[in-house]
């Protein structure tokens, strides 16, 4: 039936699409499922059905990796280019592992009623469950892409802005006005697909998260920045900030509020650019006062993130000998002594190649339902190309990563390695986080591909964490909204 279910497109060609849609295969799938329980508990209602289950599992988990990421990836059409993902495919393989999931937890309850006592505890299926999370997850990830991919000339405006030679603060810049009008316009047809709140909250989560971490990657392509060019970029991302407030609620009344909680996030994910922007508008003279503003602000012993603050001020290398002196002997007093090796706030920089002649270019992340490290894509062409997402999407299930989820809401993010890979954030990192909030789902693109084993234990993993992470928002995930419109 697999490769039946491969040859078929996602809709049948003589149906139009709906939002709610889920892909035919799947419901043929768990029909056929239920025809064949009924039929062989009636013969054996113990081991016999325990076997069952796992041949089961088994084809779940194809359908899961052959058929579902499939359609997420780019595929020969005979043609050029070859056939990717579009809009209406993403949302009907979203909708279509959110009705695996719930099945499968349908049918395991369904065999353990008609299973012998003694069996039942040998009957589980939660692991496929969550991988068709694992898949979920990826999929919001792929709609946080294409609006990644449609702001991308905007960030370039950005960096193509003389913030050196600004006399005065204005309004808002142009860049900023340009990207917001895209967010929207983007947002607002993909939000209007998405038939259930809590698909929306973590769409709108994890695009507020990488609109923040690209700004502060872009911020360190922009030198030199004067004083008065900071505070035109913290004006700047103040607007920005209260433009993504109202995302949630893009398609909604003119007078609906968006939850308490998306307003806490938003905050949290954006206010992580002040520290770097403050720092940035206190001028090099007297010293002291820069070196006490990093103190206070970036607040860390990091020489490399130093001499970074130091270069985007456009400071000459000779000029810059005193002020690291005059860095080290403060951070070595006894009230700095507790400060981190190197502040999270710059943490989007690791894994950040900066020194491109085009602009930044970060290693994409495919998975995250609200992580601050979901990352930037200021290299790549000007509308959506997901020959690149499809295998990326699957390199990235197949590889696994280090770390799920992130030490607190858009705050600070797993540091990340050169390889694209996530490491845990540091102790002082961790001692962040506020008490009441809990770790954010996501996952990177490491390098090498491993296996059909990893490959359905990570995306088992990838849906462990987006499962917690949407039942952060009300109600039990896949289940009704209306928990889910009244959670924060």
């Amino acid at each position: 039936m697999i490769p039946q279910y491969r040859q078929q497109p996602p809709k049948p060609p003589d149906e139009d699409f709906s939002s709610q849609m889920v892909i035919p295969s799947s419901i043929e799938l768990f029909n056929f499922y239920r025809l064949t329980l009924a039929q062989c508990a009636k013969l054996s209602p113990g081991a016999r059905l325990v076997e069952l289950s796992k041949v089961f599992a088994k084809y779940l988990e194809q359908y899961s990796q052959q058929i579902l990421l499939f359609y997420l990836s780019e595929r020969s059409s005979g043609q050029t280019p070859s056939k990717t993902p579009q809009l209406e495919d993403i949302i009907l393989v979203l909708n279509t592992a959110d009705y695996c999931f719930n099945t499968c937890t349908q049918l395991e309850e369904k065999i353990r009623s008609r299973i012998e006592e003694s069996f039942k505890a040998n009957i589980d299926l939660q692991s496929q469950a969550d991988a068709f999370m694992g898949i979920a997850s990826a999929t919001v990830r792929a709609l946080v892409r294409m609006v990644e991919v449609e702001i991308e000339p905007t960030w370039r405006e950005m960096r193509n802005t003389g913030w050196s030679k600004m006399e005065s603060v204005g309004d808002q810049s142009s860049w900023v006005v340009e990207m917001l009008r895209r967010i929207k316009e983007r947002a607002a047809g993909i939000i209007g697909m998405l038939h259930k709140q809590q698909y929306a909250r973590a769409f709108c989560d994890n695009l507020v998260d990488s609109v923040a971490n690209t700004f502060i990657v872009n911020v360190f392509q922009c030198k030199p920045i004067s004083e008065v060019g900071a505070e035109q970029m913290l004006l700047d991302s103040y607007v920005l900030k209260k433009g993504l407030e109202g995302l949630l609620t893009t398609n909604a009344p003119s007078n609906s509020a968006p939850p308490a909680g998306y307003i806490k996030r938003v905050n949290q994910a954006m206010l992580r650019l002040d520290p770097i922007l403050k720092t940035l508008q206190v001028r090099p003279s007297p010293p002291e006062a820069l070196v006490q503003a990093y103190l206070i602000h970036i607040a860390d012993k990091s020489d490399t993130n130093f001499r970074r603050i130091l270069d985007l001020k456009g400071l000459r290398k000779q000029d810059q000998s005193h002020l690291m002196e005059l860095f080290q002997a403060h951070r070595a007093s006894p009230r700095n002594e507790k400060l981190p090796q190197s502040s999270a706030l710059l943490a989007p920089l690791a894994a950040t190649n900066l020194g491109t002649a085009g602009g930044p270019t970060i290693a994409s992340g495919l998975g995250s339902l609200s992580t601050a490290a979901t990352l930037s894509t200021s290299n790549l062409p000007a509308r959506f190309d997901p020959s690149t997402f499809g295998s990326a999407i699957i390199n990235a299930a197949r590889d696994g990563v280090d770390r799920f989820g992130t030490p607190n809401l858009g705050g600070t993010p797993a540091s990340h390695t050169p390889s694209g890979t996530m490491t845990p954030p540091s102790h002082q990192q961790q001692q962040h986080q506020q008490p009441n909030e809990q770790p954010r789902a996501s996952f990177e693109i490491p390098a090498a591909a491993i296996g059909t084993t990893n490959l359905n234990e990570n995306l088992r993993n990838i849906g462990k964490f987006f499962k917690r992470d949407i039942g952060g928002f009300g109600g039990r995930f896949g289940r009704g909204e209306k928990g889910a419109e009244e959670g924060g």
